[in-house]
């Protein structure tokens, strides 16, 4: 199809006919662009995560309902076999492959099923499912890679008591009054 074909009054139900009459899953009004700086410009948060024990990057967006993952961060015992056509807001149709995977973010965590995507702008994007979290309060305990603040340390410090040596007086002040 053109590009100003508009594949949306072909979709009905979340199903594109084609024309052999048959119909596939579609998903519709997603913000990934064929051109990654593009969606890039749009300032979209991006946070750190995992997936197989692998840190990563991990966008939050709503433009669209699912989860994209970076198709080589997938084993293929995690694929199901299934597919689905991706819609994008430039009007072109991506077909993605599903995989059930597990993963821990700041947007959400758990096993989830994902489309998988070669050329996706960000190792994972979250976009709205069950159990997402909105970029406004992302979960900042299961920060990958993520460094303690001071306030933090401070709070978690545990008061360790002063060892001092085992003399009567050092410098004009003796054992008992330092302690």
């Amino acid at each position: 199809m053109e590009v100003t074909d508009d594949l949306q009054s072909e979709v009905e139900d979340g199903m594109l006919k084609l024309a052999s009459g048959k119909s596939v899953p579609v998903m519709t009004n997603c913000a990934a662009l064929r051109d990654p700086e593009k969606t890039r410009s749009l300032g979209l948060p991006v946070l750190k995560g995992e997936i197989g024990g692998r840190e990563v990057d991990v966008m939050r967006d709503t433009g669209c309902e699912g989860v994209v993952v970076k198709k080589q961060l997938v084993d293929a015992s995690q694929l199901t076999g299934e597919c689905c056509l991706l819609l994008r807001i430039d009007n072109t149709a991506l077909l993605a492959e599903k995989a059930v995977i597990s993963l821990r973010t700041p947007f959400l965590s758990g096993e989830v099923k994902a489309l998988c995507i070669l050329d996706a702008i960000c190792d994972i994007i979250v976009w709205n499912v069950e159990g997402a979290r909105s970029s406004e309060d992302p979960d900042m305990s299961v920060m990958v890679g993520a460094a303690t603040t001071r306030a933090q340390a401070k709070r978690e410090a545990v008061t360790k008591p002063l060892r001092v040596p085992d003399i009567e007086r050092h410098v004009g002040v003796d054992r008992e009054q330092l302690i």
